[in-house]
């Protein structure tokens, strides 16, 4: 037992002794092969060689921007030079008093594009020339425009027309603004200048009239002023005069109509007494007005008188005479005769009296009430007449006023159209008054417009130039940034053709059009500012569109700033070429370049180091 035992002891001892031999073997050959790798891996780390670069940054101070970049095509555009000077209508009358306007100007043209225009003008020339007629020269007799053949012979020329003599200009040639490209014959030249200067003198002379209508109108306002002053000021007295008129008229045919009833009250008291004394005295009461039978009537009153009193007397008043009884009644008593007749002449005087008391009372009650009346109808008329004139009188000077408010506008009016022929004879003469249509821009001549004998005419354009100011390039907004962008906005401008050069522009027209249909965005155009003459058309160019700028601060290039931590270090040159290892403090960034707020001077020179294999 004890040596099955020792035998299996000796048998795990050998088993043990050969499993450490075999864990010996795989270490020495890990150990092996980690040699082998290191070896090989440390071989081929020599065969690689890395070299560090160092380039130079310049501190320097400047702006820094950041915007919405987009990319577009530079673009050149056209301008037209035309001919807008109408002067047709000034000599077809006399008397014509028609304007036209015209200018000679240049309009612009572009393709695709927003262009710059150098656009001059002669403007309001039309109005004096419509009001100069007929009066285009001393020579002229005739109330139409004199008209001419031209030198082609193909068609009339007025005294209004500008006619060329020689084109100086053809398609393709290069000029400068100032250049002659048409000369014009002298006589039409100075056909043309006798219009605008008869235009002048008619201008001149309407101001004249104008001026004297004014001062006629100012007369005028300035009495009638006077004269509502002078209306207000007798108005009241005036007013009470009248009514203290109408007031005795009233009385007076008042008292009138009353003297007429108290007179018939009186002569019919007296005839009643009358008539008592004459009965009482034997006498008849009975007065015959009829002239035929007066005489009868006489005599009969006096035979009957005779026969009861010895007398008879007729109405005298009536056309009676006396009669004498010639009966027994003949010796009545004369005395008593005559007393009656008397009484009887009396009663017949008070009763013609009676009569004509009574007829004047209807007329003098008919005047009272008219009186009355009008009494009533002129008050009221006269109040109405007062009260206009105290309006007038308060209200003179706001009346003078407005009469002498637009009293200067005819004057100033016929100013105007003075100063209008005034200067468009100015500016005729600076055009075309030498004789000669000049170039007012520069560029390369596309089209000419006229051939030699023509004349200029509003309908045809003169030339079309290249315009090498007005260069251009169009790029696509997104709907997100447009709100940034306004008309007028400062740009940046990259070439790739000048690498590491900026040009400059501005956005002339954003269009409120979208463009495109999976994304939107809006056409802007932008018209470069500054010197263009390296600018061609088709270059590629990136526009930058500002949207934050800090301007004259200290910047390095952001390579040249090493971060540790919360601090910013920088490689700083030194004057011996050593270098200093240097905490600054950065700010605004471009994504190129870094604002330095402190830690750099400028001109100081900061190292950026790379390492590169070779």
């Amino acid at each position: 037992m004890a040596d099955k035992e020792k035998k299996q002891a000796a048998v795990k001892s050998k088993s043990h002794k050969k499993k450490i031999k075999k864990a010996i073997i795989s270490i020495i050959i890990v150990v092996c092969i980690t040699v082998i790798v290191f070896f090989n891996v440390n071989n081929k780390k020599d065969d690689t060689k890395t070299a560090t670069v160092t380039k130079e940054n310049t501190a320097k101070k400047g702006n820094l921007t950041v915007g919405i970049t987009e990319s577009g095509t530079m673009e050149i555009g056209s301008i037209t030079q035309s001919y807008e000077l109408d002067t047709s209508s000034v000599g077809s009358s006399s008397s014509s008093s028609s304007s036209s306007s015209g200018s000679s100007s240049l309009s612009s043209s572009s393709s695709g594009s927003s262009n710059k225009s150098d656009t001059q003008g002669m403007q309001n020339m039309g109005g004096a020339m419509g009001m100069a007629g007929g009066q285009s020269g001393s020579d002229s007799s005739s109330s139409t425009t004199k008209t001419t053949s031209s030198s082609s012979g193909n068609e009339s020329v007025s005294d209004s027309d500008l006619v060329i003599k020689k084109v100086c200009i053809t398609s393709g040639q290069n000029v400068k603004k100032g250049d002659t490209i048409l000369k014009l014959t002298t006589k039409s030249v100075s056909n043309v200048r006798k219009l605008y200067k008869a235009a002048v003198s008619s201008a001149k002379l309407s101001l004249k009239e104008a001026k004297v209508d004014r001062d006629s109108d100012k007369l005028t306002a300035e009495y009638e002023y006077k004269e509502r002053i002078a209306a207000g000021k007798s108005a009241k007295t005036t007013y009470k005069a009248t009514l203290q008129s109408l007031d005795s008229a009233v009385v007076t045919a008042q008292n009138n109509y009353n003297a007429a009833v108290s007179g018939i009250k009186t002569l019919s008291l007296k005839i009643k007494n009358l008539k008592k004394k004459i009965k009482k005295a034997g006498g008849s009461t009975t007065i015959y007005k009829s002239t035929s039978t007066n005489q009868n009537t006489g005599s009969n009153a006096g035979n009957n008188t005779g026969n009861m009193n010895g007398t008879g007397m007729g109405d005298d008043k009536n056309g009676g005479t006396s009669g004498t009884g010639t009966t027994a009644g003949s010796t009545g008593s004369q005395s008593s005769s005559n007393t009656v007749t008397i009484m009887q002449q009396q009663l017949a005087s008070y009763q013609q009296q009676l009569s004509e008391y009574k007829s004047n009372l209807k007329n003098l009650k008919s005047q009272l009430k008219s009186a009355k009346k009008a009494r009533k109808t002129g008050k009221v008329s006269a109040k109405k007449t007062y009260d206009a004139a105290m309006l007038q009188y308060s209200n003179a000077k706001t009346l003078y006023n407005v009469a002498m408010d637009g009293i200067d506008d005819d004057v100033k009016d016929a100013q105007e159209t003075l100063k209008d022929a005034q200067k468009a004879l100015k500016t005729f003469e600076k055009y075309a008054g030498t004789g000669v249509i000049k170039a007012e821009c520069s560029g390369t001549v596309t089209s000419v417009g006229y051939e030699d004998g023509e004349t200029l005419s509003t309908d045809t354009d003169i030339a079309t130039y290249m315009n090498s100011d007005a260069v251009t390039t169009s790029v696509s907004v997104a709907q997100d940034d447009i709100s940034e962008i306004e008309v007028g906005d400062t740009v940046n401008i990259s070439l790739s053709a000048y690498e590491g050069k900026t040009f400059h522009g501005k956005v002339t027209s954003i269009s409120t059009t979208s463009s495109g249909t999976s994304t939107v965005s809006y056409p802007v155009v932008v018209t470069m500012t500054g010197d263009v003459s390296s600018i061609y058309a088709g270059m590629s160019a990136d526009v930058t569109f500002v949207t934050k700028e800090v301007k004259d601060v200290l910047y390095i290039s952001n390579k040249a700033v090493e971060t540790e931590g919360t601090k910013s270090y920088v490689t700083r040159k030194n004057s011996d070429a050593s270098t200093t290892k240097t905490q600054v403090k950065t700010g605004f960034s471009d994504g190129h370049n870094v604002q330095i707020e402190s830690g750099l001077s400028e001109g100081d020179t900061v190292l950026i180091e790379s390492r590169v294999s070779e």
